[in-house]
């Protein structure tokens, strides 16, 4: 009990050493992407990008919403039956679990571990807040969907130089997760090169805990951990309970309403790396959420897989995307070979 109290008054104490220094902290100018800098210019821009010609979108609005609200849907983007033989891939996973060593995230299991399927119970697997980690590397069908030609040529103009992709989740239920912003999770070397993306894997249900979102969130102030503005877990002032308190507390402050996010089948969301966004409550637990999200990064702020040791990882480019190799799981790469045969 003394020792809980003297942990409390030491916290109290060094939230107001910090409060009384604290000064508003942001992404460095310099290292912005172009288009979140002052000076971006999206006609111009678009002027002079090379467009794919079967590119079904108005890039330059795609663009302006990207800026202005930290956000954009491209609805119908991929072909449903990629997407129906990506979950039938993950259902095999988990289904003859024993075969694979993909890594797996299950809450209330692994405490946060990285753990290949293969050691988690089968029950465990299919329960709530289980889910594949880096399913991407695994599988052809994967690489295909979050490189496909749509999404590319849109993070290509974001960006405006190398893409890699990385950290691809694939799970069933809503994740209901707090109010949150990805960059302080993510580890890169320059935090605002990033870009997620959500595609569904089946029509969203309003109470199947659908993503909420709050449009032009990303250029709100960012929350200071005491430390910076990325989460470094060691010796920090605030914790992610303080992030989300201050993220709910800033959006309300500044007007901003959260949105509900209900896809269909076969469009794809892309949010900036500050964009606030959570994981609603599922209020049917018979519903499902299937989903596939991942990062999108520059090769300059990724330049290998962030468990490589070495200098370079092993890569393979697609739609001028790169993916690199899981190093300590080569094994498996690209085992899952159903996508080979998608047109």
């Amino acid at each position: 009990m003394e020792s809980r109290l003297k942990n409390k008054l030491r916290r109290f104490y060094r939230i107001i050493k910090f409060r009384m220094g604290n000064k508003p902290l942001d992404f460095e100018e310099d290292t912005l992407p172009w288009i979140d800098r002052s000076d971006a210019d999206i006609d111009s821009f678009v002027r002079q990008f090379e467009t794919p010609k079967n590119f079904p979108y108005d890039l330059g609005k795609l663009l302006r919403d990207w800026r202005d609200q930290g956000c954009v849907i491209l609805e119908n983007a991929l072909p449903v039956e990629w997407l129906d033989g990506l979950w039938q891939e993950a259902d095999e996973v988990v289904d003859n679990n024993e075969k694979y060593s993909v890594k797996s995230l299950v809450y209330q299991f692994n405490d946060g571990k990285e753990t290949p399927v293969k050691d988690v119970p089968k029950e465990k697997l299919k329960g709530v807040g289980s889910r594949l980690l880096d399913y991407h590397n695994s599988s052809v069908g994967a690489k295909k969907i979050l490189t496909h030609p749509h999404l590319a040529t849109f993070l290509q103009a974001v960006f405006n130089e190398r893409t890699a992709v990385f950290q691809s989740t694939i799970f069933k239920y809503g994740s209901q997760q707090g109010m949150h912003q990805d960059f302080p999770w993510v580890v890169l070397k320059i935090a605002s090169h990033l870009v997620a993306a959500w595609i569904p894997l089946e029509d969203v249900s309003p109470d199947a805990g659908p993503v909420v979102y709050y449009q032009g969130s990303h250029r709100l102030p960012k929350f200071n951990f005491g430390d910076g503005i990325l989460f470094s877990g060691h010796d920090v002032v605030f914790t992610p309970a303080d992030f989300s308190r201050y993220l709910e507390k800033i959006c309300a402050r500044n007007g901003i309403e959260k949105t509900v996010l209900l896809l269909k089948k076969g469009d794809a969301m892309f949010w900036h790396a500050a964009l606030v966004h959570s994981g609603s409550r599922i209020n049917k637990p018979e519903l499902t959420r299937k989903s596939l999200v991942c990062h999108y990064s520059t090769v300059r702020s990724y330049p290998k897989h962030r468990f490589e040791e070495c200098e370079k990882s092993l890569a393979s480019r697609h739609n001028d995307i790169t993916i690199y190799a899981n190093p300590t799981n080569l094994a498996e790469e690209d085992i899952m070979t159903a996508g080979k045969d998608w047109k």
